[in-house]
């Protein structure tokens, strides 16, 4: 095929049913270009074991929470599923952790949990636990969290008995959860993926390749990815404008 111009609109390989595929990147290491580390993103976390056990139990439960990775922090709802945690607050750190990472989240992150309890046991609060907590959040997460192990010793204990070290507990279960997935749905449930053809090698003006005169990439095939909102589809307008006005 011989052509003046030639854009390549054809995306990331995220959400195949749809027709997704790797063609884009061909077409530009066809043409010498560097292509980044691909990664399906703004995607659902899986776990295994009994991290998967817990989530199992929890699916269908949703709140608040603030998730954190590589130094970004998003304050989003939280989903648990059959296969781990999705949800808003899931997909967009997603965009930002890699296989390995840690993720921090806090599920109480509107109260200072530490200077709650110390108010309850100032006040002399006579309920359990488990009912003062199932104030903030969803009985069903309260109730199999205070069943994790380094809890379970607190669920009999009255709240004016609870030690410093037992809010220490309290605080880092519910409000520092360190959890590592064991990896993502992937392409299959992903909404973008991350990396692409290296934006080096493009105009940001016309989007033309540099080194080869009426070849152009715009969009998602980009390594360009945005949060959720509407930004990646606003990325694929905007660039696919642009690169009109020269084609």
């Amino acid at each position: 095929m011989q052509c003046e111009s030639l854009v390549i609109a054809t995306g990331g390989p995220s959400i195949p049913s749809l027709g997704a595929s790797h063609y884009g990147y061909d077409v530009a290491r066809q043409f010498g270009l560097t292509v980044t580390a691909l990664q399906a993103s703004l995607v659902p976390f899986t776990f295994k074991g009994e991290l998967l056990t817990l989530a199992q139990s929890l699916a269908g439960v949703s709140m608040p929470v603030k998730i954190s990775c590589r130094q970004q922090t998003f304050s989003e709802a939280l989903l648990f599923t059959h296969k781990g945690i999705s949800g808003p607050a899931s997909l967009q750190i997603s965009n930002y952790w890699y296989f390995g990472d840690a993720l921090s989240i806090n599920f109480l992150p509107d109260i200072d949990l530490s200077e709650e309890v110390r108010l309850w046991q100032k006040e002399g609060v006579k309920a359990e636990l488990k009912t003062q907590l199932s104030k903030f959040l969803p009985k069903r997460f309260v109730l199999a969290w205070l069943d994790l192990p380094a809890l379970k010793s607190l669920v009999g204990k009255p709240i004016a008995e609870l030690s410093r070290a037992d809010i220490d507990q309290l605080v880092m279960h519910f409000q520092a959860w360190q959890v590592v997935p064991a990896g993502t749905e992937g392409y299959k449930t992903a909404e973008v993926t991350r990396g692409g053809v290296c934006t080096d090698q493009i105009s940001s003006k016309t989007f033309e390749v540099k080194s080869v005169p009426g070849l152009y990439f715009i969009g998602e095939v980009l390594d360009v990815t945005g949060w959720l909102g509407g930004f990646n589809f606003q990325w694929a307008w905007s660039s696919g404008w642009c690169a009109g006005q020269y084609v």
